[in-house]
């Protein structure tokens, strides 16, 4: 499904509504998933958390794997997601948020069948003002864009200290044989007990110990996306 998504407009979009189940098809195609830190300790119970790395930029990203092939996703069936924790990218969605220079812009995909002038959720008031289901979606971009920041800031702290490392994840499937997945990174567990004193007290006073465990525990589940 193609998404077509723009910007709401209180005046065009007046009389659009959202149903209560959104169709999540859009979503059958990706295997990777962006996540924030905030995320991690929810997440690591449902899919595996994994970091990758932009060949271009070098830029880390968190991202949640639903699948470990390409153009598919293990964690949804007819459109419905089954696993239990739904990344905020998901739960925002049919919306859609851009940030610039602290500005939140939202929009919504047209293209969604969720979305209609007969849906259960209006957006706007007959006065063209947002109604209170709106203003979650906002506060949901809102909350998004913190996290951003906040994620942005913990994986330099991990780069600082050397913490992210490639890492090759091996796959036993039923059958016996045995696959390799490479090009993803994960916190390395040895290097983090060898930070200095100092360190280690600062991470632990930020709460960086619990995210970190969060997100290495959570590659045990790679067995829920992998070919069956």
């Amino acid at each position: 499904m193609t998404t077509h998504y723009v910007p709401l407009n209180n005046s065009i979009h007046r009389h659009l509504k959202v149903n209560n189940i959104v169709d999540y098809k859009v979503f059958e195609n990706m295997h990777m998933l962006p996540l924030q830190v905030q995320e991690f300790m929810s997440a690591a119970t449902s899919f595996p958390i994994i970091f990758t790395k932009n060949a271009q930029t070098g830029e880390f990203l968190p991202v949640a794997i639903t699948s470990l092939k390409e153009n598919s996703n293990k964690l949804m069936i007819n459109g419905r997601w089954i696993s239990r924790y739904l990344p905020i990218q998901v739960q925002l969605y049919p919306f859609g948020a851009s940030y610039t220079d602290n500005k939140i812009v939202i929009g919504i995909d047209l293209n969604n069948s969720s979305v209609s002038e007969i849906g259960d959720n209006s957006l706007f008031t007959t006065d063209g003002d947002n109604t209170a289901y709106l203003n979650t979606q906002l506060e949901l971009a809102s909350l998004q864009a913190n996290y951003q920041e906040m994620t942005r800031h913990f994986i330099s702290i991990l780069i600082q200290h050397d913490l992210l490392q490639p890492r090759t994840l091996t796959v036993n499937a039923q059958d016996g044989t045995k696959t390799n997945i490479n090009g993803i990174y994960t916190v390395d567990e040895q290097k983090m007990h060898e930070l200095e004193e100092v360190v280690m007290l600062d991470f632990a006073k930020r709460g960086f110990y619990s995210v970190i465990y969060a997100h290495l525990c959570s590659l045990s589940l790679i067995d829920l996306v992998m070919e069956k």
